[in-house]
């Protein structure tokens, strides 16, 4: 991982420093201006991963495309297997759907391919593939419908009877102690089941093992991007009301505030709770931008307090995925929380929908 998030940051820093250097060559600032941009996304999926790892990652059920999931794993899982094995990815052009956690499908895919491997020491081939199936009445298990099929597939020596009868118990395991809990392929049977689907696992007809994940087909909704959108000119309808960005981060506190001055608003800025406090006794923002892991006082705390003073201002958190459930518990489900790194779109999308009455807290 430090490897991969040093990878990344050389391309942002890289990105930067070419832009620094010759700021008026357009196209060019563009394009590492998109690979810049690229490689945050690509950091913050590994920041996903880590914290779904650790535990500390909300389950989140979205739609989402399985293929394009696939696509954007090739480089982590390139990694992971190494040089003895080749990776041979085989996916559905069709844009398939399904409602899941994404960053949980990705580990589910991550655990599988650590377990190829691991059945194949002396090097082979890993083969995952997507493909759409309809399953008619009569099946046990499923449901009728269209389901999409991600199979992975390794060439080792293939399990025996007893082995895949009972691959997917929790803490069932073949590996010796203290290199495997067991939970790996339970965790994978239970992301497929939260998916509406189901997952199995077979010998297969060439030798090896295959591990079919079958989730419910979902409606590709309109706001389901197949690809990075292209920027957009983002307008604040409310321009001109008052945001109180505070963040002890001067560097992430100044970029958001002069986003929100791009958008028209007017920004009072705090490093701390104690001055934003003192600056809502003289002055009341339209709404409030908070930063929740913050020293002396946090987020939680300070919004408390902030709701003493001006009760009827919205408030928005600033937030690293490992804070939600914390903000959440404080404010009694009632938080809006803007996920870092969050884009110029998402944060002009947030304040204006708060103030135009169209964005409201989960139990407001």
């Amino acid at each position: 991982m430090a490897h991969d998030f040093n990878n990344l940051l050389q391309v942002v820093h890289g990105a930067f420093e070419l832009i620094r250097r010759k700021p008026d060559d357009f196209a060019k600032v563009v394009a590492w201006s998109d690979n810049g941009i690229a490689a945050a996304e690509r950091g913050a999926s590994l920041t996903r991963q880590l914290l779904a790892f650790s535990r500390s990652q909300k389950l989140e059920l979205r739609p989402f495309v399985v293929a394009e999931l696939i696509a954007d794993m090739r480089e982590l899982l390139v990694r992971t297997l190494g040089p003895d094995i080749t990776l041979s990815i085989q996916l559905d052009e069709v844009d398939a759907a399904v409602m899941s956690d994404r960053t949980q499908l990705e580990l589910a895919v991550l655990n599988l391919a650590i377990n190829a491997r691991d059945a194949m020491p002396d090097g082979g081939r890993l083969t995952i593939s997507t493909t759409v199936r309809h399953l008619a009445d009569g099946d046990p298990v499923l449901v009728s419908g269209d389901y999409v099929e991600l199979s992975v597939a390794d060439t080792g020596e293939g399990l025996s009877p007893a082995v895949l009868e009972r691959a997917f118990d929790p803490f069932f395991t073949t590996k010796g102690i203290g290199k495997g809990t067991g939970l790996g392929l339970s965790q994978v049977y239970g992301v497929a089941r939260q998916a509406g689907g189901t997952a199995q696992i077979a010998n297969g007809a060439q030798g090896g093992a295959v591990v079919t994940l079958l989730l419910r087909r979902a409606t590709l909704s309109d706001d389901i991007p197949t690809a990075r959108a292209e920027p957009t000119e983002v307008l604040a309808p409310e321009a001109g009301r008052i945001v109180l960005v505070v963040d002890d981060e001067a560097a992430v506190r100044t970029l958001a505030c002069e986003i929100l001055e791009l958008l028209g608003y007017r920004v009072l800025e705090a490093s701390s709770g104690e001055t934003a406090l003192e600056t809502m006794e003289t002055i009341k923002p339209d709404v409030m931008l908070f930063d929740f892991a913050m020293p002396g006082m946090n987020g939680a705390e300070l919004a408390k307090l902030a709701r003493l003073r001006w009760p009827d201002v919205p408030i928005v958190f600033a937030s690293g995925y490992a804070d939600t459930a914390q903000v959440e518990a404080a404010l009694g489900g009632e938080a809006i929380i803007l996920r870092k790194p969050f884009n110029m779109e998402t944060l002009a999308q947030t304040i204006a929908g708060l103030l135009q009455g169209s964005v409201r807290p989960a139990g407001g």
